[in-house]
């Protein structure tokens, strides 16, 4: 007899398999961003300061979803490749506002046609990608506001 319910079984494998995913899917990003000498982090930065620009680091930050280091880092790095500016933000002394420099630009445009294919691929082969999204979402915003309550 099984020490777990039904509904905790399905949350569990589902958990495994999101964590799964993950990797399986950066996998994918770092062979499409390699051949552009970047990272799947610094790509997915260049591309949100491409439509967010300019922004605040902590802006951009909730933007982007990086499991480790910081994005003070990510940025300097990517200041030194010459892809990001910062700027002394006119509204606030103590605050820098993040855009991309030309090169910069050229580089999140390259990065969002390399990944075009994939996600195509991906979105034609799973039809339920949007309603998965929606429900992966609802979930995540559930779990935050568990812990918000706790």
């Amino acid at each position: 007899m099984s020490r777990t319910s039904s509904a905790e079984d399905a949350a569990i494998g589902f958990a495994y398999e999101l964590k799964a995913l993950v990797p399986a899917l950066n996998a994918a990003l770092a062979e499409v961003f390699h051949p552009l000498g970047l990272s799947c982090v610094q790509a997915d930065a260049l591309m949100a300061l491409e439509e967010l620009q300019p922004v605040t680091l902590s802006g951009l930050s909730g933007r982007l979803v990086a499991e480790s280091g910081h994005p003070s880092r990510l940025i300097t790095r990517l200041e030194g490749m010459g892809l990001v500016r910062r700027e002394a933000s006119p509204y606030d002394g103590r605050a820098s506002l993040l855009s991309l420099t030309e090169d910069g630009a050229a580089k999140a445009a390259a990065a969002r046609a390399a990944r075009a294919p994939l996600a195509r691929e991906l979105g034609e082969r799973n039809a339920a990608l949007a309603e998965l999204t929606d429900t992966l979402r609802r979930l995540r915003l559930e779990l935050d506001g568990m812990r918000d309550v706790s």
